[in-house]
């Protein structure tokens, strides 16, 4: 059982804390949770459900990024403000801790010139980021790889710890790097993306799965 946290090369500043792997580990189980499954899987229109393997990824990959959901700014501007003709007036972020993977945090977003304040909550469910149809790449990559498990092509989570989350599935035997946020084709097997055009460099990344 893991009873606290591990760091994986002592020079790392970023260790690896209980909490985040339980998270991950119930992400994981809602992969393969038939009630959760078929939730997901009433989300997908019906001309998407029905093509081939191949094409239905690609189809996926641009309803899901381009119909279906929105991002989460991390640090949002007033859409009061902007449309009254102010500028565009950044918001504060105020973070609450969350009680438990079900609710990681609680992000308030407040303008300190108009007042104008909403919450952003951090959900650990699949469904409930379902709902909500928007977040960051943790809210992208939790609800995308249900949707590929829904439709019945198996995927896990992939963390870099360096405040990225992408998703790899299971195609013809091996594991194929797949990003919801990026653009297709970058978007798919481009593990090497992040290094080549973002400048990050890794000490290690972890996929999970309900293994």
């Amino acid at each position: 059982m893991f009873g606290g946290h591990i760091t994986l090369n002592g020079n790392l500043n970023q260790t690896i804390n209980k909490s985040t792997f339980l998270l991950y580990k119930k992400i994981g189980e809602q992969y393969y949770d038939f009630q959760i499954l078929e939730k997901i899987k009433s989300l997908i229109p019906e001309h998407i459900a029905r093509l081939n393997e191949d094409d239905k990824i690609k189809s996926i990959m641009g309803w899901f990024k381009n119909d279906f959901m929105s991002w989460t700014p991390k640090y949002p501007i007033c859409n009061r403000c902007m449309d009254k003709g102010r500028g565009n007036l950044p918001m504060h972020v105020r973070i609450v801790p969350g009680s438990s993977w079900k609710l990681r945090a609680m992000e308030i977003h407040r303008c300190d010139k108009c007042s104008y304040e909403y919450s952003f909550p951090r959900h650990g469910q699949i469904l409930k980021i379902a709902e909500a149809r928007t977040g960051r790449c943790s809210e992208w990559s939790m609800l995308f790889g249900a949707i590929m498990n829904a439709s019945k092509i198996e995927t896990r989570i992939v963390h870099d710890f360096l405040d990225h989350c992408w998703n790899e599935a299971l195609l013809k035997g091996k594991w194929v790097h797949m990003d919801s946020t990026l653009e297709y084709p970058i978007s798919l097997d481009h593990p090497h993306y992040y290094e080549q055009n973002w400048g990050k460099k890794y000490e290690y990344v972890l996929a999970f799965s309900n293994d």
